[in-house]
């Protein structure tokens, strides 16, 4: 599965960036977004396989950004992620709205990894 594109978006630059690199290690593209709007630009115009995205960013909820995107399409697979507790409705209302897994910060990146690879297996299917 050469050349998966994974979009990070989250306004910890040290985050995104390493994410990214481990991730980039790991054999795939990542792109990286600060803000809602910058990751929903490019989600649209570069159609990852992947979106990670943080739950709370400074112009918008990762909830209103996951109807974004879902309306854009359904084939990425889409991971939020959060700093703190969220309660079952939160959780609820996200796959409702169309996430496909939850994680908390802070995350082990190598097992990010690992659940990656199994979400996007199962999407071929």
């Amino acid at each position: 599965m050469p050349g998966q594109k994974i979009l990070i978006i989250d306004d910890d630059a040290h985050l995104r960036d390493s994410l990214s690199e481990v991730l980039e290690l790991e054999g795939f593209g990542c792109l990286l977004a600060g803000n809602a709007r910058a990751g929903i630009d490019s989600a649209k115009k570069h159609n990852p396989d992947v979106v990670i995205m943080d739950i709370q960013l400074p112009d918008s909820s990762g909830f209103q950004i996951c109807q974004e995107l879902r309306k854009h399409s359904r084939d990425f697979v889409l991971i939020m992620m959060t700093g703190r507790f969220l309660s079952a409705e939160e959780k609820t209302q996200g796959f409702s709205l169309g996430a496909d897994e939850y994680i908390t910060k802070p995350f082990d990146i190598q097992e990010l990894s690992i659940r990656i690879r199994q979400l996007l297996s199962r999407k071929k299917k």
